[in-house]
């Protein structure tokens, strides 16, 4: 780790030093090798409009340190008081990843960059086309609704000033200050709301990169269906305050299912604010994914996605790069909640793209392998964990699976200790979430045949501190610190741990893993 959490104040808040990087653990890397695959491996960016008017932010007060149902109702996350700052720490991220010219492990060169799903945060075409630009080194305005000001629940017009919500520019005339500067420490930080929509020329990877489908990407807050109603409010000119008289609380968390099918709270008479409405804001309609990233002028074209798959409206493909075959899966369940799944014309497609493999196989899901089990669909045909694992199992030339999904750094070997075949199922943590951090991984073959598997964790470029958040860099160190403060997930108000799951034991950062000879 470059960054760790410093002694808590008064109020719980930390500041973030910066420390040596760790040395690797595991088995030696081998000091001459042939490479098969080297890449960064990035998750879930969760570039977001927080803006966007059917973001169902008031849900998250009930996972409060001070909810009377804290305990009932867990981590709900659809709010995050960094979230306007998502791109910005994605720029941050490209400009290190970029400076990684070679392995940290190997030297050979990096060759390509895989970002295992969750681009987006709300499915919207907008939040693609900020994630695409980010990557492929375009032009980004960061902004949605109205250029002249913010219109998110962050803002400070005093007619729907709500505590429950930071506030960056401080508190009106008249008003009480918020729970999360009163409480819990957090700063003002005065502009940042004009600063953080101000247009920017990306940086962009310099490596060809692969894109793979997430829940986030194709689901609204990763789990619901947009249908027609909802699209008219997602455009519209009403932000929602809360719930409507006819849901209750529970009623309303029930439908968010981790296993479909899931459903959106409707209007009714829930109270609102009048928002600038932007088209812009619809959501992505499946195989329409696919069909951006075509139009798209990074490399490889399409990002992975070809013709085929934006006019059958599939997610999934394989690629051959250096030497490994690359197959990328869609986990996404199409028909609601936020776990995953395969369907089964996809499981067909991907045991026989693997029997037919003479290299050795990488897969890459947004979704690892333990979080497969959304089975729901109206034709009960959907392929879940027992099953997918045990077809894996019965192919040599599966060595590693790339997925992210659940914000964290987590290694695991899938198959039995020494005997039969197996492979290293490593997931990555997420951009919008403490700590922040992709990874270089590094695929090579020593002289005796034996596979080798270099990661090594990367930080973003931005510093410990934010000095006045008016630049993507500085505004990205302001994201990272916001995020490792986050107070639904502070260890001692209750989320136990929740900080250093996410940045997962020594062994699920900087590691080398070993595949003897098959």
């Amino acid at each position: 780790m470059a960054f760790r959490r410093g002694a808590p104040n008064t109020k719980g808040w930390r500041e973030l030093e910066r420390v040596a990087a760790e040395d690797h653990g595991g088995p030696q890397f081998p000091k001459e090798s042939e490479p098969l695959l080297l890449l960064h491996h990035l998750s879930d960016l969760h570039v977001c409009d927080a803006q966007s008017p059917l973001r169902p932010e008031y849900l998250d007060r009930w996972a409060d340190p001070n909810s009377p149902i804290r305990e009932l109702v867990g981590t709900i996350g659809t709010y995050r008081p960094h979230a306007m700052l998502s791109p910005h720490v994605v720029q941050a991220m490209v400009e290190s990843l970029n400076s990684v010219e070679v392995g940290p492990l190997s030297g050979h060169p990096i060759t390509a960059a895989i970002v295992t799903g969750d681009t987006t945060d709300n499915a919207q075409q907008n939040e693609v086309s900020w994630y695409l630009a980010l990557l492929d080194g375009l032009e980004i305005r960061p902004d949605s609704g109205s250029f002249e000001k913010y219109e998110g629940v962050i803002d400070d017009e005093p007619d729907h000033y709500d505590t429950k919500y930071w506030h960056p520019h401080g508190t009106p005339a008249g008003k009480e200050d918020d729970e999360p500067r009163a409480l819990y420490g957090f700063p003002v930080v005065p502009q940042l709301l004009d600063s953080c929509r101000k247009p920017f020329k990306a940086t962009g990877l310099s490596v060809p990169w692969y894109a793979v489908h997430g829940n986030h990407d194709a689901l609204l807050q990763g789990t619901v269906t947009a249908n027609e109603a909802m699209q008219a409010e997602m455009v519209g000119p009403r932000r929602y305050e809360a719930l409507p008289s006819t849901l209750t609380l529970a009623e309303t968390l029930a439908a968010f299912n981790e296993v479909g099918p899931a459903d959106f709270p409707t209007a009714s008479d829930a109270p609102f604010v009048l928002v600038t409405p932007d088209v812009e804001r619809r959501a992505v309609e499946r195989g329409k994914f696919a069909n951006l990233h075509l139009q798209s002028p990074g490399k490889p074209v399409g990002h992975g996605f070809t013709e085929e798959n934006a006019k059958n409206l599939t997610m999934y493909y394989s690629a051959e790069i250096g030497g490994v075959k690359l197959i990328v899966m869609d986990s996404v369940n199409q028909f609601g909640g936020w776990q995953g799944s395969l369907e089964k014309e996809q499981f067909m497609w991907l045991e026989k793209e693997i029997a037919e493999s003479t290299k050795p196989v990488v897969l890459a899901s947004h979704h690892p392998l333990s979080k497969m089990f959304n089975g729901y669909s109206p034709a009960g045909d959907r392929i879940c964990v027992d099953e997918i694992s045990a077809m894996l199992l019965k192919y040599p030339q599966v060595i590693l699976w790339l997925a992210g999904h659940e914000h964290r750094h987590h290694i695991v070997w899938v198959g039995n200790d020494g005997i039969g075949n197996g492979f290293w199922l490593v997931e990555t943590a997420s951009h919008i979430d403490w700590p922040q951090q992709s990874r270089t991984v590094e695929v090579v073959r020593d002289k005796i045949g034996d596979i080798y598997i270099g990661l090594t964790v990367i930080d973003h470029a931005a510093a410990a501190t934010y000095a006045n958040a008016q630049t993507p860099i500085e505004m990205a160190a302001l994201a990272r610190l916001l995020s490792a403060n986050v107070w639904q997930r502070r260890e001692e108000l209750g989320s136990k741990h929740a900080f250093e799951w996410a940045e997962g034991n020594p062994g699920d950062r900087n590691t080398v893993l070993r595949i003897e000879k098959r």
